[in-house]
């Protein structure tokens, strides 16, 4: 292996994240780096003190070793590129997912904005939730009901319109497999601890900052589901050795897992850490009372929707404005 082959860790001051899988962004920071005419990432990989480059297609599975160079020329288009220039390009695989569900959050009050309601508001509500789903496109379950609605009435008679329904929503659905594929791939042995952490990105955050029975006792999951004991250990009422997985449980497909909590993104917030070696499992559990939900901005980026006064399309259109820098990876502290 030459010297080329490798990103010097001390270069890349991630040494706290050594232990972790990264991944490149691409260039304009709104998505994974994916290789043209494939599905492969590149995936950074530590050592014995040394970073490794490989391409990963979550297609097929197959793998390959990519030198410095290679990324360079292939992915970057420059003549020179050090370690250190690509530092900003590397995050975690759960940042995408970060991603990803605020894009969506995004293009939710976008839909809101485009259909011209009268009161953006009272949209920010989990009684928007159908809506939502239908206009992604995820098919709404409706028992045996005397009569059947078409799947597209949800979102026409909660007001929205044509012209929402047409936003793209099925690229975040796909990059949610690409990075869900990922996430299994890299991270085989540590299955229950890359669980917790999705969990505890959705809909643990969203419990945590906005019910307001969380910390009630009687809201506390008591099944025995992997998901109810990911409940519990963000309550501190179990730890992570209590879960055992050897893959990820069926909720954690490309469409359950987008489709399900959907109120993390009708009622949000946006959120995003601000460094690397933040773990949203790890801090929610650090937070045993109300009082101390405040100190969750000392993590993370927060823009919340929810309390927001949001009832005139003005006001949505400037939180829009607001909210857009969501859609792409934050600077990053180490």
């Amino acid at each position: 292996m030459t010297p080329d082959n490798v990103i010097n860790a001390r270069n890349l001051n991630i040494s706290k994240c050594a232990k972790k899988a990264l991944v490149f962004t691409s260039q304009t920071r709104d998505g994974l780096m994916v290789s043209p005419g494939s599905s492969s990432c590149l995936v950074a990989t530590y050592d014995a003190s040394e970073w490794h480059i490989t391409k990963v297609n979550h297609e097929t599975g197959h793998q390959c070793r990519l030198s410095l160079c290679d990324v360079r020329k292939r992915y970057f288009n420059l003549a020179q590129l050090s370690a250190q220039d690509m530092l900003p390009h590397l995050v975690t695989p759960e940042m995408e997912v970060e991603r990803i569900f605020n894009s969506l959050r995004y293009k939710y009050l976008r839909a809101v904005h485009l259909s011209k309601v009268s009161n953006p508001q009272t949209y920010l509500h989990y009684s928007y939730n159908k809506a939502f789903q239908t206009l992604a496109g995820l098919k709404i379950y409706q028992g045996n009901p005397p009569v059947r609605k078409a799947n597209d009435d949800f979102w026409r008679e909660a007001g929205f319109t044509a012209e929402a329904k047409q936003l793209d929503w099925q690229k975040e659905q796909e990059e949610l497999k690409r990075v869900l594929t990922l996430l299994k791939m890299i991270n085989r042995k540590s299955l229950s601890r890359v669980y917790a952490e999705l969990i505890a990105i959705k809909p643990g955050f969203h419990e945590l900052y906005l019910h307001r029975d969380y910390f009630d006792g009687n809201a506390i999951p008591t099944g025995k589901s992997p998901r109810d004991h990911v409940f519990r250990m963000l309550r501190n009422k179990e730890d992570l050795s209590s879960l055992a997985l050897d893959n990820f449980p069926p909720e954690m497909n490309k469409r359950n897992y987008f489709g399900y909590a959907p109120c993390n993104v009708t009622e949000g917030p946006f959120v995003f850490r601000k460094s690397l070696d933040v773990s949203y499992f790890d801090e929610i559990r650090r937070i045993r009372t109300k009082r101390q939900i405040r100190t969750l901005k000392d993590k993370f980026h927060i823009l919340d929707y929810y309390r927001h006064d949001l009832s005139t399309l003005d006001k949505l259109e400037r939180f829009l404005e607001l909210a857009e820098p969501f859609c792409r990876y934050p600077a990053l502290t180490s």
